[in-house]
């Protein structure tokens, strides 16, 4: 579970990942060691990861699109796999409800969209249906997610694994 300054600690990062020790020491109230040994464990445990994220328009990537995907149930993972391997895929995720997969996917234009779904995606034994949603526009990207440095009390559980605030107090 993370505490409140491994919160921060991780938002500070989201916010710029180069951030030196002595920078997220300065901003968090706590020495460059201990924030030095915070960082390393959630590094270490998972927890965060440090990455670059790519702006696609400024690399000739313009075309982003969903892709939910209908599959028979005993090839889900194989199918999953196969998408997962190709280097036009941001994402893939098993679902639940309408579809039994979605993916992100960006390429170059709108006629290497229509390519990759036609003669890579769709060939993929076990595929049932694929329906594709372009992405004209993002309100928030994921890169825009920031980790909120303290948990919402709406989420919380108490000691007995119900809820901390009932119904009544979350609708005020």
């Amino acid at each position: 579970m993370l505490d409140e300054p491994d919160r921060i600690l991780i938002n500070l990062l989201q916010v710029n990942v180069r951030a030196s020790y002595q920078e997220l020491a300065d901003a968090i109230g706590m020495s460059v060691s201990t924030v030095r040994r915070r960082v390393e464990r959630l590094l270490e445990t998972g927890a965060l990861k440090l990455v670059a994220v790519p702006d696609w328009p400024k690399l000739g990537i313009t075309f982003g699109a969903f892709l939910a995907i209908s599959v028979d149930l005993p090839r889900l993972r194989s199918v999953g796999n196969e998408l997962a391997k190709m280097e036009e895929t941001c994402w893939v995720a098993i679902t639940t409800g309408s579809y039994d997969m979605f993916a992100q996917v960006m390429l170059p234009t709108n006629g290497d969209f229509v390519r990759f779904v036609t003669q890579r995606v769709a060939p993929i034994e076990g595929i049932r249906n694929i329906q594709t949603f372009m992405i004209p526009e993002y309100v928030k990207s994921f890169e825009e997610y920031r980790l909120p440095t303290t948990p919402n009390p709406l989420y919380m559980r108490g000691g007995n694994g119900n809820y901390a605030f009932s119904e009544e107090l979350v609708a005020l």
